[in-house]
């Protein structure tokens, strides 16, 4: 009987690595896809209008910036990915209505698959929105 628990024991850590490691390749194939997006508004966005919002988001990251993203600490992270998110939405809806039409609902699709991430996402992602337009307000007043 013992044998059995163990077997059972070593099959159910195995199904959790699986499904964790599968969790952080979602991450971090949604971290890939918002710099993708990202590099595609690079040539039409002035994105030193945007400091501020940038600025939030890369205290959040280590050792690099949100718009040079490295180091699988950074990619397979889920608040990062909910900032990334996040930035793109902030910038988007502060350019033209239908200048992006498309790059809006490619991203609208990335803010579903990160709030489907897990049941903690949503939270994270609208306490991150609340605190960043709480930090650009008050970077645009100390000016």
């Amino acid at each position: 009987m013992s044998h059995v628990n163990r077997h059972l024991a070593h099959t159910l850590e195995q199904q959790h690595k699986r499904s964790v490691k599968g969790l952080f390749l979602k991450i971090e194939t949604l971290n890939m896809n918002c710099t993708a997006l990202r590099e595609r508004l690079e040539p039409h966005i002035d994105f030193t209008l945007y400091e501020h919002a940038i600025d939030y988001v890369n205290q959040y990251i280590s050792y690099t910036t949100i718009l040079n993203l490295k180091f699988i600490t950074n990619t397979q992270n889920l608040e990062i990915a909910v900032l990334h998110v996040l930035l793109l939405s902030h910038i988007l809806e502060n350019e033209a209505p239908h200048e992006f039409d498309y790059e809006r609902s490619v991203l609208q699709g990335y803010i579903q698959e990160v709030l489907a991430l897990n049941h903690h996402t949503e939270s994270l992602f609208n306490n991150h929105q609340e605190k960043m337009m709480l930090y650009i307000a008050e970077k645009r007043q100390s000016l």
